[in-house]
């Protein structure tokens, strides 16, 4: 363990798998791609193990099933258009994706279901839809989501509103959602600036140290109806340059506000302690953003321990690569619910002392005693030469 810097104690080991929950604060002292993780064991014959981990990262799980449907009328009247779709199975819908042919419009939508198509049942009542698409954006949101129903057929209403849509296609599914495990951080400093020239509001979000972020959900107080382009960028790296240090970002997230969702912004999971969020409000007025909530993946090590010894987590050892282990690739054979093992305080670990080797003449009167000797013998062989 000499090789890293920190170590933290793990609780007793009562089978053979557990898991690590890694906490939030280590998260500044690890490599970048936490390749310099290790679970050491010290047996009481004092005997070094290492027991082998899989990483794993508490993610949102989708699954997405496509339900098959045949489009079976397509008809209007004074009051709007009507579009039916039969569902030759049993299986359950809550989404449904629509694709209108052409841009800018602004509708509102009912979607009722019915086994006989006699009597009809509401669903969803005035879903909005719309596109927009100009020099600025071009954001369209023609999702409807709903609770699980099972309707041999549903029924698309859109009102007559002075245009006629055109429906080119459908897409029905059951989307089945498992939230991960997620952490909540605190926002040490929330700073906001409005650069009238770029016509941009500017955030910047200070975590106080290093942590995941996944996500970022951001609360619009104005009550107006809104779709603002904005892009999240994270804190990566520092340099020094003659005018000091210069902050680099990258980009998390680049997609839209809008009043029409619930402004959860999620990307993949990125380590850093400060996070830009910029919001184009080109000729608009500027959006009361007054509260964010920031959340970050939940990171566990799934370890296997055979045999006894007292095992501690060790890390921060930026030139370690990534440990190969055998169990990664047997991961089916790792049991789904692992108990936990406690994670202790964090300790430095003291390097043993260096063994320096002495000088040869500890007193400088024996260096000029054999500097005067070595003189001397020169000085007789080149009077010898001399003389020859």
């Amino acid at each position: 363990m000499k090789n890293y810097k920190y170590k933290r104690a793990l609780g007793e080991v009562s089978d053979t798998w557990h898991k690590v929950v890694l906490p939030t604060d280590i998260f500044g002292k690890v490599s970048a791609g936490l390749s310099d993780l290790r679970i050491y064991g010290i047996t009481t014959s004092h005997d070094t193990l290492e027991a082998p981990y899989v990483l794993r990262v508490t993610d949102d799980v989708y699954t997405r099933q496509q339900v098959q449907f045949n489009l079976i009328n397509t008809v209007h009247n004074s009051k709007g258009y009507y579009y039916t779709f039969e569902v030759p199975t049993s299986a359950g819908i809550n989404h449904i994706e629509l694709d209108f042919q052409g841009d800018n419009y602004d509708r509102y939508v009912n979607l009722e279901g019915s086994q006989d198509q006699k009597e009809w049942y509401v669903i969803l009542k005035e879903s909005r839809v719309l596109s927009i698409k100009n020099a600025q954006t071009h954001y369209t949101f023609n999702s409807l989501s709903f609770p699980v129903v099972q309707y041999q057929y549903l029924r698309l209403f859109i009102p007559e509103n002075g245009t006629v849509p055109v429906l080119n296609s459908a897409r029905l599914t059951e989307e089945v959602f498992n939230p991960g495990e997620y952490v909540t951080h605190n926002i040490q400093n929330t700073e906001s600036t409005e650069n009238n020239e770029k016509k941009q509001t500017e955030i910047m979000l200070d975590m106080g140290g290093v942590v995941p972020v996944a996500q970022i959900k951001i609360h619009v107080s104005d009550e107006f109806d809104f779709y603002r382009p904005v892009i999240v960028e994270y804190l990566y790296d520092s340099i020094k340059t003659p005018n000091g240090w210069k902050e680099r970002y990258r980009t998390a997230y680049n997609g839209t506000l809008s009043s029409l969702e619930n402004n959860e912004l999620k990307f993949r999971s990125v380590f850093t302690d400060k996070v830009k969020i910029t919001i184009h409000n080109f000729d608009n007025n500027p959006l009361h953003t007054d509260s964010f909530l920031v959340k970050g993946n939940v990171y566990e090590l799934h370890a296997r321990f055979t045999e006894l010894a007292t095992y501690v987590l060790a890390y921060g050892n930026d030139r370690s690569a990534t440990p190969n282990y055998d169990i990664v690739n047997f991961t089916n054979n790792i049991p789904k619910d692992l108990p936990a093992l406690a994670v202790g305080e964090e300790e430095i670990i003291t390097k043993g002392p260096i063994d320096a080797t002495g000088p040869l003449f500890v007193n400088k009167a024996w260096l000029w005693a054999v500097m005067g000797l070595i003189i001397f013998v020169l000085g007789w062989f080149s009077i010898h030469m001399i003389r020859k």
